[in-house]
């Protein structure tokens, strides 16, 4: 098998040998074996990365003598930077997940051009493509376009998300208190679930399926986010259509991995308590909550229900925020 038509500095194999060979000098002049020992590769592997440095006049004939240092990398930042810390990856596997990477956190991409980059058949892309997404490093979502006026949809290039292979731990101890009012929350935020067509019986259902998921890990600003993405805005049974969505949603399925960019940049945000909506810090895989004194202290009860106005045409107006609606005195 040859090598492939590549500067000895974008092959990983052929800076690792040259690294090595410049740490420990020609005076030994090491075998393929303690060369293959050294950087993790086999003798015969080392024989043809030696042979591809000896070409590009990295090595001199000896294939052992650095002639000249090989350049440096450009420094990584962002997803590049992350894909090229994962660990435990083949090349070929490695080299299928460097192209979404250089690409951003979140894209769309077609097999075809994807295969192309990579340099390998789409037989080959679809099995290490396998191999990302069941160590969690990467997930994929359907995207579809409307095409002429009967409304027909095609289906085009899969949007993928680098995911960190990490999932967020289920909740234990204090932290389970706070989960049945945070499912509240997070149908009060949703705008397809409609209060006024729903029974008491109803709400509480709904609030408790999405208990399951909070108890699981799931953030509730996650949970806000993939189910207010759906495009029923006035749905006639909205605990029946949660129960479809919720059975339905490739997201929802499995623990919640957390995405590369949220762990791998490792900064916490501002964002607002799911709570009280005051300022809080969004940790990686974790809901945001303020715990000050509204939280944590008071226990104050839950807010109401909002009160929806029934607008011409039967739609419902958004809710008023007042201190009543936000939990707060005047």
């Amino acid at each position: 098998m040859s090598h492939r038509p590549i500067t000895p500095s974008q092959c990983q194999s052929c800076t690792k040998i040259a690294r090595y060979l410049r740490e420990h000098g020609d005076a030994d002049m090491p075998s393929k074996a303690v060369i293959g020992a050294a950087v993790d590769l086999h003798p015969k592997v080392v024989q043809r990365h030696l042979a591809y440095l000896v070409s590009c006049g990295v090595l001199d004939v000896n294939r052992r003598t650095l002639l000249i240092p090989p350049p440096r990398r450009p420094a990584l930042s962002g997803s590049r930077a992350w894909a090229a810390s994962v660990d435990d990856l083949s090349p070929t596997t490695a080299r299928v997940l460097a192209v979404p990477a250089w690409m951003g956190w979140t894209d769309q991409l077609g097999q075809a051009e994807w295969a192309a980059a990579a340099d390998v058949s789409e037989r080959t892309l679809r099995r290490h493509r396998a191999i990302l997404i069941s160590r969690g490093l990467i997930g994929f979502r359907q995207r579809h376009i409307t095409v002429g006026r009967s409304g027909h949809r095609r289906r085009t290039a899969d949007q993928y998300t680098l995911l960190s292979g990490v999932q967020a731990e289920p909740l234990t101890g204090a932290a389970l208190e706070s989960v049945d009012q945070l499912a509240h929350e997070v149908l009060a935020r949703v705008r397809w679930f409609d209060y006024a067509k729903t029974t008491v019986a109803g709400r509480q259902a709904s609030a408790s399926a999405l208990a399951g998921y909070l108890r699981a890990g799931w953030p509730a600003h996650v949970l806000v986010d993939v189910l207010d993405a759906h495009i029923d805005r006035y749905t006639y049974a909205p605990r029946a259509y949660l129960r479809a969505v919720l059975a339905s949603e490739p997201r929802l399925t499995g623990p919640y991995v957390i995405p590369a960019e949220v762990w791998f940049e490792g900064r916490a945000r501002t964002s607002q308590c799911m709570l009280c909506r005051s300022h809080a810090w969004e940790i990686p895989g974790r809901t945001p909550l303020c715990g000050g004194d509204h939280c944590a202290e008071t226990q104050a009860p839950p807010r109401p229900a909002p009160v929806l106005t029934i607008l011409p045409g039967g739609r419902f107006a958004p809710p008023v925020i007042t201190p009543a609606t936000l939990g707060q005195t005047a």
